[in-house]
């Protein structure tokens, strides 16, 4: 079992954007929730997926446009749980977000494809900007990745969803968030 510092990976690939992108950069605005510590994964094909993914986006983006990156934790999407037949612990978001991303369904694919993760299906609303795509791989099935794009106002939002199923992490992901919420003294 791999433990994610889904923080760091993040940081990694911009760090590797500034560095490898020549000419205009976009401006990429980063929001990380404190509470979200290393979190538990079966293999290194979410963590790399994440690091590419990033890093990809971020390098054919339009120059001038401003891009968001932010990290959240889910504690329950229960359509979504009972869509896909899984019960995770919660869910980890990685969202980025921007007028000028470039990246669609085939491309996501391709960067799934390389880890060994297969579409299992992409479905949408007739006239919704909105597709979700779940992934999955033949030697574990249970193991899902689930990817959703939505399009809004030329607007594209790119989200990874990670169903993380160790409640020991979610007990104290949930304990921290409460001590971070509460008044100071």
């Amino acid at each position: 079992m791999e433990k994610l510092n889904i923080g760091t990976i993040i940081q990694e690939a911009i760090s590797r954007f500034s560095q490898n992108r020549s000419g205009d950069k976009p401006p990429v605005f980063v929001t990380l929730a404190p509470a979200i510590s290393p979190v538990p994964w079966e293999n290194p094909s979410a963590e790399t997926f994440m690091r590419r993914f990033v890093y990809e986006t971020l390098l054919t983006s339009d120059p001038e446009a401003p891009i968001e990156v932010s990290l959240r934790c889910k504690s329950s999407l229960s359509d979504l749980n009972a869509f896909i037949g899984i019960k995770p612990a919660f869910w980890i978001q990685l969202r980025v977000t921007g007028r000028g991303l470039r990246i669609g369904e085939k491309a996501i694919e391709e960067l799934f494809d390389e880890l060994g993760f297969r579409v299992e299906e992409w479905i949408g609303v007739e006239g919704s900007g909105t597709r979700l795509g779940i992934f999955g791989t033949i030697d574990a099935p249970t193991v899902k990745m689930v990817f959703c794009l939505q399009s809004v106002h030329h607007k594209l939002k790119c989200d990874l969803l990670l169903p993380i199923h160790d409640r020991s992490i979610h007990s104290d992901l949930v304990s921290r968030e409460e001590v971070s919420r509460s008044p100071q003294a």
